[in-house]
């Protein structure tokens, strides 16, 4: 019987107990009318919740008076709510969820709601995988929906919608009809009204069989997830706000589909990854919001630095005591030679202040820039010390160098230019470090 198979299915998923609050969402069909019934006829404790969309003008009204009605006969509270659907703004449907999910939410809030209760049947899990199979998915997508996920139950996943009419016909329970679910207009609709038959016709149990496909999804979801923990775990280094990822990673099976997970939150697709060159290095891909560079061991994922480059180059004021940046601050000093502690420290830098002509620019590197370093006789190009010390590709372009009337004296956290070192005549010291943000 479908009320005891409704009450294992709810210990067996621990979906909610019987001291908790329930918020059902109700629309007046048959689904959501008969899950009504079934908490009020086991005991729980439920108030019911309906959205007035008016798309279907009195028969919306007449939707909203019925579950008024229902409310009354079930004797539990009810909150509804009128809003106007903006047909010009987009999809109908999708702001119909916005909506309906927006004030759920604040009702939970507001009245201290525990679960809120959905009426996603079998049927529903079905065209839900076949939908998301239709766009491309992953194992997220072909398990479905959850019986218990961010508050939100589904106690009627396990029945049918055969099981659902079956029982609303036995117990002599009415409900709504809602003309525009026969329409093809929506891709959902299509799918139940055209594809799912052709199903059935192959096979009339394909929805039973389909809820074991789907539980051993939900397992298999489990076991790729604790996988995507572990590659994780071993491959990925975060430090100072960036992603470096071995690649080594790029050696066990399947390295693109795992990647295509693990670098989702960056916005990278596995369309751009498999045809992405992880080879050749130097290579670079970029998402919206994100940088991917192939270096020599890692692979560097960055936030795409546009906007940090327009605020180049900034002019440093000897006068200033501490100058501000997006990639950290410099503190600035004037010293007498003889109040100077020379300290060893790639952050910091002592310059005979007499040497600087002019102003000092921040400024990043460019192709061509040179510099004379500490104890060399000659120049030596940026790109070629940024080589020898193995600055990783992604990082090369954010470097800053500091020019006085274009001669670099500084390229910063590396080398300091030997034309403005201090000298035994040097009385004034310009004193200058760089704090990087944190």
């Amino acid at each position: 019987m479908l009320s005891e198979s409704f009450l294992d299915y709810i210990k067996k998923e621990s979906l909610f107990e019987r001291n908790e609050h329930l918020l059902l969402a109700i629309s007046g069909g048959v689904d959501s009318v008969v899950l009504a019934h079934l908490l009020r006829h086991i005991g729980f404790h439920f108030s019911l919740a309906h959205m007035n969309f008016q798309l279907r003008g009195e028969e919306s009204d007449k939707d909203q008076e019925y579950v008024e009605s229902l409310a009354s006969e079930l004797g539990v509270p009810i909150h509804v709510k009128k809003v106007e659907i903006q047909k010009e703004k987009g999809s109908t449907q999708l702001q119909a969820r916005n909506l309906r999910y927006k004030w759920f939410k604040e009702l939970m809030i507001c009245h201290s709601y525990d679960k809120l209760l959905t009426a996603h049947h079998a049927n529903d899990q079905f065209e839900t995988v076949l939908f998301n199979l239709s766009r491309g998915s992953g194992i997220k997508g072909f398990r479905g929906m959850l019986p218990l996920q961010n508050k939100i139950a589904r106690p009627l996943l396990f029945a049918s919608k055969k099981e659902i009419i079956e029982y609303a016909e036995n117990e002599e329970i009415d409900w709504r009809e809602d003309a525009s679910n026969e329409i093809d207009h929506y891709n959902r609709n299509k799918i139940r009204h055209h594809i799912i038959p052709q199903f059935e016709n192959l096979n009339p149990n394909v929805i039973k069989g389909f809820q074991q496909t789907s539980l051993k999804m939900r397992a298999a979801e489990q076991a790729y997830n604790y996988k995507l923990d572990q590659l994780k775990t071993k491959y990925f280094i975060l430090t100072d706000g960036e992603v470096k990822i071995k690649r080594s990673i790029l050696d066990i099976d399947f390295p693109i589909v795992y990647l295509s997970d693990l670098l989702s939150d960056f916005d990278f697709s596995l369309n751009q990854l498999q045809s992405f060159d992880f080879d050749r290095v130097g290579a670079q891909l970029y998402s919206n919001s994100h940088m991917l560079i192939v270096d020599r061991k890692f692979i560097f994922v960055n936030i795409r630095g546009e906007k940090t480059k327009q605020e180049f180059p900034q002019e440093l004021k000897i006068e200033s005591k501490l100058i501000h940046t997006s990639i950290g601050k410099f503190k600035i000093n004037i010293l007498d030679k003889e109040e100077v502690d020379f300290a060893k420290n790639q952050k910091l830098v002592f310059i005979d202040l007499e040497s600087i002509n002019g102003t000092l620019e921040l400024d990043y590197w460019q192709e061509g820039d040179k510099i004379q370093p500490l104890g060399m006789k000659g120049k030596k190009k940026i790109s070629d010390i940024l080589i020898d010390q193995k600055v990783p590709l992604h990082q090369k372009e954010n470097k800053l160098v500091l020019k006085s009337e274009g001669e670099v004296v500084w390229l910063v956290g590396h080398k300091f230019s030997d034309l403005f070192k201090v000298k035994d005549s040097t009385k004034k010291v310009l004193r200058i470090e760089h704090y990087e943000n944190s």
